[in-house]
């Protein structure tokens, strides 16, 4: 298994720091706002990463924090809660869209983590932290404000692939800071006045971004865990930061890292200001599936850019069509009751498509490959039942078992495309187009299949009569 590892730019060998366990950490949400399809990008193939890492054998121990404080969360809190105190208004927009986050997640079927350790409940760790990295001097006390000094940082752009001396030109100190160096990034805030604030050796103020991460991933997964993850937008300043600030403290971090591309919409980022920018809730309101998004991201390798079109949204939907009419096809031909026994075994035809699906995956978790493979082999169950080749049930069991597991990576669901029981009007619709095309009355039974079409409805004529599907 490879993987594509951001901080060396080439795939390297899978080989986790304790056998059989994976430590992952995920930036998780800054909670001020509604979650959109974006932040659903992230989430979806960090959770497709870790149920593969399930499926491969692996114990995984999955981290997502929550930044429950922060200089947007505050400004959000003065605009909705106006009437609060700031410290009270702070806590319930946080609260308010942390729960938001939750219920987009749940309505994704992402799994929930392991851990999920929120920014406000590791404060003292932080000043712990803080404090070993003035102690080792890498970091410096200046007038109620801690930063870390960039200069005592080895290797500063190693991750982001940037010379320290072009960072620097250009580079600086905003009005109010107290900073050595314009590259040097707060550890601990000097508290304002009416914002949250927790008593320090500095004084009262809160930590910095950055710092949460580097702090939460070490007491929870170890100095050294094996996986971090998170978009591509993060890898500066604030994994940069995060490896800084960890090697300073005289801990080894992260041995992959991981990054997937952003979304964008129609070929222009998503922004409330431009009227493109899709909530979760939204989406799923109006197309009634995540399987839709999912089957999107899924198209296009995580480390790559997707575009969002509604054009794109329609070909998902026919792409899980596929699933669709062939799961209605073996309950035609088989009955749902029959058909769902367990197989009593795995039949080598099989075999070969779940090896082509784990090679594509170990592939650095190539998603339109191993994709590809289901569709194959949604081909293949269709050319054993045209052909009704012997023994086909026991085939076309173990085949479809195989297809809904490793459908399952990628937290598809099924359970809404088996048979649909017809309303008695489009049986009497049907009955009526056969009773014109006996009559040779071509036009108007071709007028009936058309009322159909337009009330969502499929006709397709089969040897063994017509059969019908609802559109997705």
């Amino acid at each position: 298994m490879k993987i594509y590892n951001s901080l060396t730019r080439k795939k390297e060998d899978f080989e986790p720091i304790e056998k059989d366990k994976v430590g992952m950490y995920v930036c998780g949400p800054t909670v001020y706002d509604e979650p959109h399809i974006g932040h659903a990008r992230s989430a979806y193939i960090f959770d497709v990463v870790r149920r593969y890492l399930e499926y491969k054998g692996y114990a995984v121990v999955f981290v997502r924090n929550v930044t429950d404080v922060d200089d947007k969360i505050i400004d959000k809190a003065r605009k909705e809660f106006k009437t609060e105190d700031l410290v009270s208004a702070v806590k319930a927009v946080s609260s308010k869209y942390l729960d938001a986050y939750h219920d987009d997640m749940a309505l994704l079927g992402i799994k929930a983590p392991t851990k999920e350790p929120k920014a406000t409940e590791y404060i003292p760790k932080m000043i712990k932290f803080i404090e070993l990295l003035i102690k080792n001097e890498a970091a410096y006390e200046a007038d109620g404000d801690v930063y870390f000094d960039i200069k005592k940082a080895k290797d500063y752009g190693k991750l982001s692939n940037q010379n320290l001396d072009k960072m620097e030109i250009g580079a600086r100190i905003s009005p109010g800071e107290h900073k050595k160096d314009p590259l040097d990034f707060a550890l601990w805030k000097k508290a304002k006045e009416g914002e949250p604030s927790w008593p320090s050796p500095w004084g009262n103020g809160r930590p910095g971004w950055h710092i949460e991460c580097s702090v939460m991933s070490s007491d929870i997964l170890g100095n050294a865990f094996d996986i971090h993850g998170g978009g591509i937008d993060l890898i500066f300043p604030h994994h940069e930061n995060e490896i800084a600030q960890s090697e300073g403290a005289g801990k080894k971090f992260a041995k992959y890292w991981i990054h997937n591309g952003l979304l964008t919409i129609n070929s222009e980022k998503m922004a409330k200001s431009l009227g493109n920018y899709i909530t979760i809730k939204d989406f799923i309101k109006e197309n009634e599936s995540a399987d839709y998004l999912k089957l999107l991201f899924l198209n296009a390798h995580y480390r790559h850019p997707v575009d969002y079109t509604k054009e794109k949204i329609n070909e998902m939907k026919i792409q899980k069509e596929r699933f669709k009419i062939l799961f209605q096809k073996l309950d035609r031909k088989f009955g749902s009751k029959d058909f769902k026994k367990s197989p009593s075994g795995k039949m080598d035809e099989i075999d070969k498509f779940t090896q082509e699906f784990e090679a594509a995956m170990d592939d650095d978790f190539n998603t339109p490959m191993a994709l590809g493979v289901l569709f194959k082999m949604v081909g293949e169950c269709n050319k054993i039942l045209d052909t009704d080749q012997p023994g086909s049930l026991a085939t076309l069991q173990s085949a479809m078992k195989t297809i809904v597991e490793l459908s399952a990576i990628f937290g598809l669901s099924f359970e809404d495309i088996g048979m649909e029981k017809p309303d008695a009007w489009i049986g009497d619709a049907i009955a009526e187009r056969e009773r014109l095309r006996k009559e040779k009355k071509y036009k108007e039974a071709d007028n009936v299949r058309k009322m159909l079409d337009e009330k969502g409805i499929v006709v397709e004529d089969t040897k063994e009569g017509p059969v019908w599907r609802s559109k997705l």
